[in-house]
């Protein structure tokens, strides 16, 4: 093969690496990070903190088990979730 033969595929060849970064740094750089962010989330949960369920349930932890969580949602209200069911902590 010789350079005339590959030159006309060059500006194809150049469009795919640029169309593969702009999907990287739209798609696959946020999500990643979204998903590094529930994981620090989940597995930082302590008894105390404020938070808020994928269901929308606000409330305060109180005891953290290997895979649940105890979530007080009222008084004398106590709910278990499963911990992948954190979604954010409360801003107070």
């Amino acid at each position: 093969m010789d350079w005339e033969s590959i030159r006309p595929l060059l500006p194809g060849l150049a469009m795919l690496v640029f169309l593969t970064a702009i999907f990287w740094f739209v798609v696959i750089r946020p999500t990643k990070k979204s998903q590094q962010e529930h994981m620090n989330l989940i597995e930082g949960l302590t008894p105390g903190d404020r938070i808020v369920t994928v269901g929308g349930i606000h409330g305060k932890v109180t005891r953290v088990r290997e895979d649940s969580f105890e979530l007080e949602v009222g008084r004398d209200l106590v709910l278990t979730f499963d911990r992948r069911a954190a979604r954010k902590r409360q801003e107070d």
